[in-house]
């Protein structure tokens, strides 16, 4: 049977994993997103490089979240299989 202080403590661990994977996910996101701004302001035909842009953002965001949401679920993963591996072993 698994603690109560254990399952908190690799909870803690799942809290800290999902900061970190926000983190990079909104990097890339304002990394993609950002590209796409530059572009407006680069542009000659301005009607044009908004549409592009707000696309661009609209992609940026998706791919952010996506790499924030599957990393999380990875560092679940990986905690509670190496909890099982931890707990076999003992």
């Amino acid at each position: 049977m698994v603690s109560w202080g254990y399952s908190f403590k690799k909870g803690f661990f799942i809290w800290l994993w999902s900061i970190v994977w926000g983190i990079v996910g909104g990097i890339i996101a304002v990394v993609i997103s950002g590209g796409s701004l530059l572009s407006v302001l680069t542009s000659s035909d301005p009607a044009s490089a908004i549409v592009g842009a707000v696309i661009g953002i609209f992609v940026g965001v998706l791919i952010g979240a996506l790499i924030a949401t599957i990393g999380l679920y990875a560092s679940i993963v990986k905690v509670v299989l190496e909890s099982v591996e931890e707990k076999k072993s003992a």
